[in-house]
């Protein structure tokens, strides 16, 4: 095969060194058998231009600098690809939860922290990518032998291959469920999320390749078009994780709750403890944490007011602190949340001490 193509390289430079032109060329060799992308990979190795023997054009060649801006650019693609998906994915779970799987509703109660990760990798990825992607474009046009990179074609025709195999994979997902009569909403607007994402890659970069082929103008056209439509809808997935999520001052509260929380559960443990060795309740917090290996937080962590403690009869007691957030608005459905619900505001808890 090496032979072959040094013996057309060496008739086409001969050829034209003669005066022929590249159509009579290109005509000669597919009479003989040639194809044409081998015919027009040799030809374009040549300029265009008056001069007294075929002057080459420059090759493509691969750099350092250049595959690991190229690395960057598919990298971040799928990166934001997936990420874009599951924060589309959480949103769809969060509206149309399914109420007879109590796994998903344990995922929706937890729906803050998944959510704030896609949510972060998007705003972080999706802004290298553009920038990446846009300083690629305008080198390409500067410099249009940059088009055949050899990292460039690998990287997209392995992104083709990437995601011909998602959207396989999707609509044989869609058809086993269709004819296993598992269809719901939910999955099937995964499904065209699967869908519109792998095809918007796939679509994109299937005529970027053409494009090389045919050198058609409007490239950079479509691509700023079609970048500007993936911000649109990842502004609008973003805002809306973060209107359900209430935004970081919300998620500063909750995390608050959740450690006034935590300090209550450790509290009641060590009463339990107190009382198991007692038989009694502790007169205070105080006699509490005063007994020895035994270290409790007893104040907010905010205002630095002790929790309020009220021993009763027998070994009843209440525990009571001021929370910032209510359980049942808030989403904040962990184990605490779960164990310890509470409103917003001043809240007591009547427990017992000889719990084990």
């Amino acid at each position: 095969m090496a032979a072959g193509t040094q013996e057309l390289e060496l008739f086409v430079r001969e050829a034209l060194m003669r005066g022929q032109s590249k159509e009579a060329i290109a005509q000669a060799l597919g009479q003989a058998g040639w194809t044409a992308e081998q015919t027009r990979g040799v030809l374009d190795a040549y300029a265009d231009v008056g001069f007294v023997v075929p002057v080459p054009k420059p090759r493509a060649s691969l750099s350092a600098r250049e595959a690991f801006l190229y690395l960057v650019l598919f990298a971040t693609l799928y990166f934001v690809a997936f990420n874009l998906g599951s924060l589309l994915f959480d949103l769809i779970d969060h509206w149309l939860a399914d109420p007879v799987d109590p796994a998903r509703q344990l995922m929706q109660m937890r729906v803050g922290p998944e959510l704030h990760w896609s949510v972060a990798a998007v705003i972080i990825a999706f802004p290298v990518f553009a920038f990446v992607s846009a300083y690629l474009a305008r080198e390409v046009v500067r410099y249009p032998i940059k088009r055949l990179s050899p990292v460039r074609r690998w990287l997209t025709y392995l992104t083709l291959f990437v995601a011909a195999s998602v959207l396989i994979g999707d609509m044989t997902a869609l058809v086993y469920n269709l004819l296993d009569g598992e269809l719901s909403l939910r999955f099937v607007l995964k499904v065209l999320v699967v869908a519109a994402i792998a095809g918007t890659v796939f679509g994109y970069y299937l005529r970027d390749l053409r494009r090389e082929e045919t050198e058609g103008p409007g490239g950079r056209a479509v691509g700023r078009g079609l970048l500007f439509l993936t911000a649109t809808v990842m502004v609008a997935a973003v805002t809306t994780a973060l209107w359900i999520t209430g935004g970081p001052g919300t998620q500063r509260l909750i995390r608050l709750d959740q450690r006034r929380v935590q300090d209550l559960d450790r509290i009641s443990t060590a009463v339990a403890g107190y009382v198991a060795k007692h038989e009694r309740l502790p007169a205070d917090l105080k006699t509490l944490t005063d007994q020895p290996g035994v270290r409790l937080d007893y104040a907010d962590p905010v205002s630095g007011a002790p929790y309020l403690y009220e021993p009763g009869a027998g070994h009843a007691y209440r525990l009571c602190a001021s929370f910032d957030t209510d359980t049942a608005v808030d989403g904040n459905g962990n184990w605490y949340g779960r164990e310890w619900p509470h409103p917003e505001g001043k809240h007591c808890f009547d427990l017992k001490g000889d719990k084990e």
